[in-house]
């Protein structure tokens, strides 16, 4: 019990002295950059997939940032067949952020692109082509900055698609991310 106890207790008194003593870390220039697993629902065939997320971001002003994220198809969460062999996305936007101390709530809203094939099992199409969509993603996070070197953050996006190859398929679906990112 000490080993789990002692470690949450100095990881406590950091948090609260970082927050206390907090530094100016969000400026002009800062880079963040992140990677995480990244669960998300689908709406329109009712499936949890998860994917490989990773983001890199610059602020251009103390409030205001561009972000390139991507996110690497990676399968479904249950036994069932996917209905995609491949959801692969890629995103690129602008979020404006709502400071306080090592507190960063922020907002954006990031165009892209999906690289996505459906799964000849599930569909029996026959020959099946790959193809490049159009997305929109609203996105709404928190990062809290622990250090001028790290922090840790919360994410979801509502991702707004259609594949539109072979058979049209709703890419509409809410993807959650979190973790510990780095920054510059």
């Amino acid at each position: 019990m000490e080993k789990v106890v002692k470690p949450l207790f100095i990881l406590m008194i950091g948090m609260i002295s970082a927050t206390v003593f907090s530094q100016d870390i969000v400026r002009t220039g800062l880079v963040r950059a992140q990677l995480t697993i990244s669960p998300s629902y689908n709406f329109s065939d009712n499936t949890s997939y998860f994917y490989l997320h990773g983001n890199a971001e610059v602020y251009l002003e103390k409030n205001l940032s561009i972000a390139g994220e991507g996110f690497y198809f990676l399968g479904n969460l249950s036994s069932e067949n996917s209905s995609f062999d491949f959801n692969h996305s890629l995103f690129f936007g602008a979020s404006y952020h709502f400071l306080k101390n090592n507190n960063d709530f922020y907002i954006g809203i990031q165009p892209g692109i999906s690289i996505t094939k459906l799964d000849n099992q599930a569909t029996n199409l026959g020959t099946i082509k790959t193809g490049i969509n159009p997305l929109l993603s609203p996105v709404l996070g928190y990062n809290f900055y622990v250090h001028k070197v790290f922090h840790f953050f919360i994410q979801s996006r509502l991702v707004i698609g259609e594949h539109n190859y072979n058979l049209h398929k709703s890419l509409t679906e809410f993807r959650f991310s979190a973790g510990l990112g780095f920054n510059l």
